[in-house]
């Protein structure tokens, strides 16, 4: 049988691998690799699936750095910049049409 062979060694002194080692012990020969391969794929699956909360962290860090370079200006300000944007875009319009002529 051509397999993926696999040595796991399990620290005495670390509490969690040392429950695990004994869950594992305490499992027979075939369970032990059942086991394994579902606990490998199930943190696949959760390392892969983004949580809802996963998702809004990333929204908020994506929002922060592109709100970070952005000036707001007030609504005073923002009439002011879109009459002068008209201005700008009217005379451009007419510098425009006087290729035409």
């Amino acid at each position: 049988m051509n397999g993926f062979r696999f040595t796991l060694r399990f620290r005495a002194d670390n509490e969690a691998e040392r429950r695990a080692a004994e869950y594992l012990k305490s499992l027979k020969h075939g369970e032990q690799n059942r086991f394994l391969v579902g606990a490998v794929l199930s943190a696949l699956r959760e390392n892969t699936a983004a949580s809802p909360e996963c998702v809004r962290q990333i929204i908020r860090e994506e929002l922060a750095a592109a709100l970070s370079g952005m000036e707001f200006t007030t609504p005073t300000q923002k009439n002011s910049a879109a009459a002068d944007t008209q201005v700008q875009d009217d005379l451009s319009i007419l510098e425009d049409l006087e290729l035409f002529g």
